[in-house]
């Protein structure tokens, strides 16, 4: 090829490679990286700087929600929104974190709670919400995010409620590991020298099952580790005082502590407010501090030691941060009594749980995968470690495993990390309870019974007894929970609803049977509903008229009142009566049940050929009693024998009159075809003293005994 044939040649190709260049410049391509904003302003020309235009309104596929506190106690979740809000955008300007911030006095504004964390399920974007901290009214607020969005991803970061209660309703729940520090924290005071623990709280806080149950917790560990336990109240910060105040209490009262306590105590408070008093207090009167209640370097040391950190600038760069407070602590005279976690736990529950729902929602990651959690948590700063074992309810020795712990070892400042790992603590401090000590090994699922006492009638109290002994009870770690209603319930309708609806706070609650169903027992089950919807609601002998109760119950059962108002008169008939007696007071007969089947007795004996009588006895939950009502038909009884003759049949609506009745029948050689909810216990025993304790399960055994009698 010649000289110019190549030059020519070669022009071609260079311009044929400039325009694939250009092209591929100009063209988009699908697998390229996004460059960030940041970066883009960087690359811009200096003359000309680049400003990134702001993003559409729905540019984001879909949005977090994330709830934190504002600055007036802890800052540290705030940060954490902020930075997760940096990263992907407000959802205001286009971006995908929409941020809002619960009440400063949440304890008197629950409904304002509810309500702004509710409102985030407004938005139609919204596919995960992330409460930091879980204040009390997340739950309820969660349980409306759920009717009304089920796709929703909730998670919950430090909740001030029951574990199980939240864990109940959220997808996942984090907390910094307050059973194993319940331990951990006792036993690196006493490595650090202290002879006592003092716990500083108020009894908001000591409601709180996560912070009683840590508080149980280090009572026995220091139990167990030959140290002092000691508890002090303090004010509120969500009281009266304020915050400005609780911290003024701190200051004035700790100098009476160290004196009544001795100079090696080791302090621990429960509220973030009273952190930096009760550091500045330790720094100059002596003491020690472990680490705070939600650890972090940023918790009260800069303020109780004058350490300038501008949060804004340098809150990803924890190294930074706790050499500086160290430094300072050092100075301070304080070096090796004081401690806490390398880095802001309460700042990953919040950049951490979003940067977790956002993988998500968007498929990168599973719910259940707790490496990509951590990882997540590791983004934004690393040490965190899960607790190797799952959070454990201590009532019931059920594992919640959507509830986990999350822990790093304390880092003492001029000793650095004493590597006591929550790996180490004894399996015994997983059970402990805030309420007994105790613990159990449980069931998957709790079921509530309501029953009357033995006064009126016993079967139904055997009959939950019997379930107690096959299933175990709840408090023992078993399946059931067995309350009993008023004797006197016509009076006390609204403890009835109480005591129901009570039963759906228990978190492992699945199924609610009341028997018999008195009145209240239908208001009991709405209200139960409107807590816990997924709970099942039986009723078994309702009081109540059926299809009232129907509206509210998921199943009701009822012996058949209609076709047992025909077969006791046919019966009564086929033994020889020639009067059916029929005994009971106004307010069963207000009842549908029990007035129809009335009439239907009536109309089966105008058929059958025998007469058909009513008597009024005392109702036994009115002012005579169980005792006044029983008195009332020995006494009566002969009058109506010499009434209707020994050829008739007497049949009650209530237990309490059964044993009497039999009695008289026995005496007199009338008729009683069969109880009111028959049964071979019901009123024999009592009446012809039948000992059946031992075999009171045993129906054809208590049929026998009562037989010849």
């Amino acid at each position: 090829m010649s000289v110019s044939k190549k030059i020519a040649v070669g022009v071609v190709l260079f311009f044929v490679i400039v325009g694939f260049l250009l092209v591929y410049k100009v063209l988009p391509r699908r697998n390229s990286p996004i460059t960030p904003p940041e970066a883009a302003t960087r690359e811009a020309s200096s003359e000309e700087p680049a400003v990134s235009p702001p993003l559409e309104r729905d540019t984001a596929a879909f949005r977090i929600g994330i709830v934190t506190a504002n600055t007036s106690q802890s800052y540290e979740e705030l940060l954490g929104a902020r930075e997760v809000m940096r990263l992907y955008g407000d959802a205001e300007n286009g971006g995908m974190v929409r941020h809002v911030t619960y009440p400063e006095n949440f304890m008197a504004e629950m409904e304002t709670t509810v309500a702004r964390i509710t409102g985030l399920a407004d938005d139609p974007l919204m596919k995960v919400i992330v409460v930091n901290q879980g204040v009390p009214g997340t739950a309820e607020a969660i349980r409306k995010v759920k009717e009304r969005r089920p796709d929703i991803l909730c998670l919950v970061g430090e909740a001030h409620e029951d574990a199980g209660t939240i864990a109940s309703v959220a997808d996942l729940v984090v907390f910094s590991d307050f059973i194993s520090r319940g331990y951990l924290i006792p036993r690196s005071a006493k490595e650090l020298g202290a002879g006592t623990l003092v716990h500083i709280s108020f009894p908001r806080h000591m409601i709180d099952e996560p912070m009683s149950r840590r508080r149980a917790i280090m009572e026995q560990a220091c139990r167990d580790l030959e140290i002092g336990f000691a508890f002090e109240n303090a004010p509120d910060p969500m009281g009266e005082m304020g915050i400005d105040g609780a911290r003024r209490f701190i200051e004035e009262t700790f100098p009476s502590w160290i004196e009544k306590y001795g100079r090696d105590t080791a302090f621990f408070c429960t509220n973030d407010a009273h952190t930096e008093p009760l550091l500045r207090q330790i720094a100059e009167h002596g003491g020690y501090f472990v680490e705070a209640d939600v650890p972090s370097p940023l918790l009260g040391y800069p303020g109780a030691f004058g350490i300038d950190i501008d949060i804004q600038e340098e809150n990803r760069d924890w190294a930074a941060i706790l050499k500086d407070v160290e430094d300072a602590v050092v100075k301070a005279g304080a070096g090796g009594r004081m401690g806490t976690w390398a880095y802001s736990l309460a700042f990953c529950h919040s950049a951490g749980l979003v940067e977790f729902g956002r993988l998500v929602a968007s498929g990168q990651a599973e719910i259940t995968d707790k490496d990509a959690l951590l990882a997540c948590y590791g983004k934004f700063s690393p040490g965190a470690a899960w607790n190797e074992n799952y959070y454990t309810d201590a009532r019931t020795g059920r594992q919640i495993k959507n509830c986990l712990l999350v822990y790093q070892d304390t880092y003492v400042f001029g000793k650095g990390y004493l590597g006591a790992t929550a790996a180490r603590i004894p399996t015994d401090y997983f059970k402990i309870s805030a309420e007994t000590g105790g613990h159990a090994s449980g069931s998957e699922f709790h079921i509530g019974i309501a029953t009357g006492n033995i006064t009126q009638g016993a079967d139904d109290l055997l009959g939950a007894r019997e379930m107690i002994r096959l299933y175990g009870n709840a408090d023992d770690g078993g399946m059931i929970r067995h309350v009993i209603y008023p004797d006197n319930f016509m009076d006390e309708i609204d403890a009835t609803i109480k005591l129901i609806s009570e039963l759906a706070d228990d978190p492992f609650m699945k199924v609610i049977v009341v028997n018999q169903a008195i009145p209240g027992t239908t208001e009991g089950f709405r209200r139960v509903k409107e807590k816990r919807p997924d709970i099942v609601c039986l009723a078994g002998e309702t009081h109540e008229n059926t299809d009232e109760i129907a509206s509210a119950a998921d199943l009701v059962v009822n012996a058949d009142f209609i076709s047992r108002g025909y077969l006791i008169p046919y019966l009564a008939q086929k033994l020889g009566a020639k009067t059916f007696v029929h005994v009971s007071f106004p307010r069963h007969m207000s009842y549908e049940t029990m007035n129809r089947r009335r009439a239907i007795m009536e109309r089966a004996c105008g058929d059958l050929g025998i007469a058909f009588a009513n008597e009024e006895a005392p109702d036994p939950t009115g002012e005579v009693g169980v005792g006044g009502a029983r008195r009332f038909i020995l006494e009566k009884f002969p009058s109506w024998i010499e009434k209707y003759g020994k050829d008739t049949a007497f049949f009650c609506t209530n237990d309490a009159h059964t044993e009497p009745i039999l009695q008289m029948v026995a005496a007199n050689g009338c008729f009683f075809i069969e109880a009111d909810l028959p049964s071979p216990f019901m009123g024999y025993p009592g009446a012809f003293e039948v000992e059946v304790q031992e075999g009171q399960g045993d129906w054809q055994g208590i049929l026998k005994k009562s037989s010849p009698l």
